[in-house]
């Protein structure tokens, strides 16, 4: 239905060896990866699902905040993940 833009916290974790992805206007919205483009990769994934989902349920969901708002971690880094939801649907 729609094209998005969120941004997400993306951040290396030690202990786990993977790097975490947290959409901080999403709550329970985050993944992680192996390698930083298979964050990324997911990060799209579980994105544009949440998003499409929340569109057929009428589920409200918070518009992205500006980038000023955002508090980044140190070390973490901050990118943009685009989704069109309609590619996340069943073309049955």
């Amino acid at each position: 239905m729609a094209i998005y833009k969120y941004y997400s916290i993306i951040n290396w974790c030690e202990e786990d060896q993977t790097y975490n992805v947290d959409f901080p206007d999403l709550e329970y919205v985050f993944t992680d990866g192996d390698t930083l483009h298979e964050a990324i990769t997911m990060a799209e994934d579980v994105l544009g699902q949440t998003l499409a989902t929340n569109e057929d349920d009428n589920i409200p969901f918070n518009p992205p905040s500006p980038t000023k708002e955002i508090n980044i971690p140190e070390g973490a880094s901050l990118v943009l993940i685009t989704v069109d939801t309609d590619d996340f649907r069943d073309d049955d």
